[in-house]
């Protein structure tokens, strides 16, 4: 890995450059795009962050998804459709992710697939991050176009309907264009991160807003030996023609921008990220600087990312980091669990070393915005991967050589997250972490009498105890953090071995006949991803009482055999 600790600011390092304040400046000088009178969108309601990595770049041969799905409002819960069969004429429910409106309800297929969280029984796994775009393509709200019988899909239930519905990353993509174009798509831009146990795919797309029906995309196969990531800001720029292997993009991308009036140059010349989502000093700074970060710590020394540091702060847009960088060395499961708590550590944009991060050097900036002015000068608080705001987050593990994917959940902050390995295959969630097909709306999590919402704290959910572990850490951050994240390794490193032991249980049987073997085992990957994540929920409640006692009172307790009275020993961290 890169260390940029060493590189120099040009400017004070949280002062915004003034003449990068403001939406909806082109990244180049190219006459071509026609952007000013275009306004961007910077889209708040889920503000996420994906890392991608394919099968030739971890150490199993594995691809794998992380993405922690970041709103204040999104409940830590696991959704589940279970596999079906449907009738001629039924239909499937469509809900905003974002804002709980119905969008309509359109025609099921002949049979759908088991999906678990963001993942189904055919190790096919999506993700997603929020780019926003050009506020004219805006779809939310009743803004787009939609099938008039059966009305709109958004970005979230484009996910999962897709995930019932087919069985690999390229089939994937098919099927978002296809519903897109045939229901009308009720969102603004999304980076899409798509893998199945061979390839993993970034696709990026923006709606037609209220112009027309349906959407733009381009997709882009993530080449083994190389990762990419993806943070709220579009990343896909210029693009091949012709190579399907490995590039794939709707046949109008390009022409609908000229007919918005936002390009007028070449097909050759058209980059979606410039025309679509232009980057400006937020885009860079609260989006791309997540991404820089991932690379810092991952990429090979020939790619010498820290060239790109004075993008990643803002003041350099025209200096952009490519979609995705060779690997200096292949990545495990916990390694990227632990990327997937990134706040910038030993880079030049640490925000231990800020004012902000007052005594207890917390990366955190609780109750406080993205930016803040003292005077007439306007500063930053730097947006990190591992984030307060977080709803949940998984890693999505998908094997080659075994029978189902791996969906490792964590709900609220990936920074404190106990992760349960949920098999692909799996039927049943426990009450702790259960969130029945609801998406996390409230409405519907109490329709099913589902323990806990958003606004009923409740000690029988894993969103809850998450939540008061991160939160009393985060309140002494430099003494409470250590022993969570020292815990969750030792927790974490078990569960590993748990589920190897698994693996190996599930592959037994070989006097059942296939048929039968696949019914037992997804009912033993049932019942393991069951047990499993119940007692995880009881093991971290306990913990958190443990946390507490050691911590309370501003001080840290530990245990002293030679105190005859209370057989603790009590100390002042920072005295």
């Amino acid at each position: 890995s890169q260390d940029c600790t060493h590189i120099q600011p040009q400017i004070p390092r949280h002062i915004l450059p003034p003449i990068m304040v403001g939406c909806g400046r082109a990244s180049r000088g190219s006459a071509s795009l026609i952007i000013s009178a275009l306004v961007l969108i910077r889209h708040g309601a889920h503000s996420c962050t994906n890392l991608l990595v394919p099968a030739g770049s971890s150490v199993d041969s594995s691809t794998m998804i992380a993405y922690s799905a970041d709103s204040g409002t999104l409940f830590g819960d696991i959704s589940h459709w279970p596999a079906g069969h449907h009738q001629k004429g039924d239909l499937r429910e469509v809900y905003s992710w974002d804002y709980g409106t119905r969008l309509g309800a359109i025609p099921q297929p002949t049979y759908t697939y088991n999906v678990v969280g963001n993942t189904n029984e055919h190790q096919l796994t999506i993700g997603e991050t929020t780019f926003g775009g050009l506020e004219i393509l805006d779809g939310t709200n009743g803004k787009a176009v939609c099938d008039e019988t059966y009305g709109c899909i958004d970005y979230g239930s484009l996910i999962w309907i897709t995930l019932q519905r087919t069985k690999s990353a390229r089939e994937a993509i098919q099927e978002m264009d296809h519903l897109m174009q045939t229901y009308g798509y009720a969102s603004t831009g999304e980076s899409f991160a798509i893998a199945d146990p061979h390839e993993v795919w970034l696709m990026e797309v923006i709606g037609k807003g209220n112009i027309s029906q349906g959407a733009v995309w381009v997709a882009t196969r993530i080449p083994d030996g190389h990762v990419s990531s993806t943070a709220n800001q579009a990343r896909t720029r210029t693009f091949a023609r012709g190579d399907p292997d490995n590039v794939l993009y709707s046949e109008d991308v390009v022409d609908f921008a000229r007919s918005i009036s936002a390009y007028s140059g070449s097909d050759e010349e058209f980059s979606f990220s410039d025309v679509y989502n232009p980057v400006d000093f937020f885009g860079a700074r609260f989006c791309e600087a997540r991404v820089f970060s991932f690379f810092v710590a991952v990429a090979a020394p020939s790619e010498h990312v820290e060239q790109y540091l004075s993008y990643a702060k803002g003041y350099n847009l025209t200096n952009r980091m490519p979609l995705y960088m060779k690997v200096g060395k292949k990545l495990s499961v916990n390694d990227t669990m632990w990327h997937m708590r990134n706040h910038y550590e030993g880079t030049w944009l640490d925000p231990r070393n800020d004012v902000g991060a007052e005594a207890w050097q917390s990366p955190m900036r609780l109750g406080e915005g993205l930016m803040w002015k003292l005077g007439s000068q306007s500063y930053v608080n730097e947006r990190v991967i591992g984030t307060q705001y977080a709803g949940w987050n998984i890693v999505g593990v998908q094997r080659p050589n075994k029978r189902y994917s791996v969906l490792w959940f964590g709900a609220d902050d990936s920074t404190f997250s106990l992760h349960a390995p949920i098999y692909g295959a799996t039927s049943r969630i426990p009450p702790a972490w259960d969130g029945a097909d609801c998406m996390g709306r409230t409405a519907c999590r109490e329709k099913h009498h589902l323990v806990g919402t958003i606004k009923d704290f409740d000690f029988g959910s894993m969103h809850w105890v998450t939540n008061m572990i991160a939160n009393y850490a985060y309140s002494r951050y430099d003494q409470v953090a250590p022993a969570v994240k020292s815990k969750l390794a030792e927790l974490e490193g078990d569960l590993f071995a748990q589920v190897e032991a698994m693996d190996q249980k599930l592959e037994a049987h070989p006097q059942l006949r296939r048929s039968q073997l696949d019914c037992e085992a997804a009912k033993q990957a049932t019942e393991f991803s069951f047990n499993t994540a119940k007692r995880l929920h009881e093991v971290w409640l306990k913990f958190y009482g443990e946390l507490f006692a050691t911590f309370v009172d501003g001080y840290k307790m530990t245990a002293d055999p030679d105190d005859l009275f209370s057989g603790v020993r009590k100390v002042t961290p920072h005295w």
